[in-house]
């Protein structure tokens, strides 16, 4: 993906870098809330970096799973993505985030990233 001039890619590489470099601090310092924040804008983006790249528009206030549904109308391969945790995004934190369900959305995020990026 590094090669690809996308400005919405680059845009979902930042919260995807952003929501892993968190994970890199010792557990008691790691705010999951941010994680999954991140991770969860980087995936927007990423559908939304496909969608617009096949002539659909998008906006990153957009939930996930109508952006999936988007791409999987377009492309089979989405159809391998579970984001299921992510389509109930609070805007505010949620108590229940903790390391666990910050790892899974890294994961979501970085499968996402694989589908969208061919890889």
């Amino acid at each position: 993906m590094e090669n690809l001039k996308n400005p919405i890619l680059d845009k979902a590489d930042n919260f995807f870098y952003a929501a892993k470099d968190e994970l890199c601090r010792p557990e008691e310092d790691v705010v999951a809330y941010s994680v999954c924040r991140n991770a969860y804008y980087a995936v927007v983006n990423y559908l939304g970096s496909f969608l617009g790249e096949h002539g659909v528009e998008f906006q990153e206030k957009d939930q996930v799973d109508d952006l999936l549904k988007q791409c999987r109308a377009i492309d089979g391969k989405f159809n391998t993505l579970n984001l299921s945790p992510m389509y109930r995004r609070a805007d505010t934190e949620d108590p229940w985030m903790n390391i666990d369900m910050a790892n899974d959305f890294i994961i979501m995020a970085e499968n996402t990233r694989k589908v969208v990026s061919g890889n």
